[in-house]
């Protein structure tokens, strides 16, 4: 068996590289670690993300979608209202908790979570 000990980054496909490295660091206060000029490595802590610059045609699906759990839930709904980004689904309750999704600006879902 192999012991997973953390990921190292998540790559995400991204049509404007400039646009989305904003709505990340604007969002979730993610910091630039590095950029090039298809590429950019952004941090959160200890959680990276890879944004990756990448043309894509058929857009009827998002390329990735990914949960972060948040620890003010109304304040993150309202810091999404006030930057105008496009809600898809909710707020809602599950079993577990809340949670909403919204899309970044390359359509990728991000869904946010509050557990109960």
């Amino acid at each position: 068996m192999i012991i997973v000990e953390g990921i190292g980054h998540v790559s995400i496909p991204v049509s404007q590289l400039d646009t989305s490295i904003d709505f990340y660091r604007d969002i979730f206060d993610f910091e630039v670690e590095t950029k090039k000029a298809t590429e950019a490595i952004l941090s959160l802590d200890a959680f990276r993300i890879r944004l990756v610059k990448a043309e894509v045609s058929d857009r009827s699906l998002p390329i990735l979608s990914f949960v972060m759990d948040v620890d003010d839930f109304t304040e993150a709904i309202s810091e999404l209202e006030e930057k105008n980004v496009k809600i898809i689904k909710g707020p809602e309750g599950t079993d577990s908790g809340e949670s909403l999704t919204f899309a970044d600006p390359s359509q990728n879902l991000i869904e946010i979570f509050y557990s109960n």
